[in-house]
């Protein structure tokens, strides 16, 4: 299946509460992807104008764009639209093929809650710390406490992918992906 019918069947069993979070999830992301843009704009057009560019533009670039990776990081996993690699593309089949993507999933989940522990802790630690930026001070334990939760509402995606997958298991004649 390619990667637009992938994404189009995966829209289609976004319903309720999901489909609200992956619109939310989605605005987000397109809001901070045009913000970068602006700004980046308005800033070398101040910078090859005016020689006055946007004072901290870099940081809120640095901001904006991990804001921007961690909020489509779970709209990746439960849309299942990762980058791969299809070494073992063809060489499985049938039960195989499912254990391999049971196993992925399972790593993938287990990573995915190994990160959001460490990204909260360190947000907690960079808060009591008061860490901040250089010249914004834009406060660094807010970020990774963001970036933290997003990996949680990841992990809570490949959880949903796994349960999808033991349904298609078990279901005879389930849709299955390509």
């Amino acid at each position: 299946m390619d990667p637009l019918r992938q994404a189009a069947a995966a829209a289609v069993e976004e319903r309720g509460l999901l489909l609200w979070c992956s619109r939310a999830l989605g605005a987000v992301c397109a809001l901070t992807l045009a913000f970068i843009m602006l700004l980046t704009f308005v800033d070398v057009f101040m910078r090859y104008w005016f020689s006055r560019p946007i004072t901290g533009s870099s940081e809120l670039v640095m901001f904006a764009m991990a804001v921007l990776i961690f909020s489509v990081f779970p709209l990746v996993t439960w849309r299942e639209q990762h980058i791969g690699v299809g070494i073992l593309r063809g060489k499985l089949e049938g039960p195989a093929l499912a254990l391999q993507r049971f196993v992925v999933v399972l790593v993938s989940l287990a990573a995915c809650c190994g990160m959001a522990a460490q990204l909260l802790r360190d947000g907690h630690q960079l808060e009591q710390e008061g860490q901040r930026t250089m010249v914004l001070e834009l406060p660094l334990g807010a970020l990774s406490s963001f970036m933290g939760a997003m990996s949680a509402v990841a992990a809570l995606a490949l959880l949903l992918v796994l349960v999808r997958l033991i349904r298609q298991a078990i279901e005879p004649g389930a849709r299955r992906p390509a």
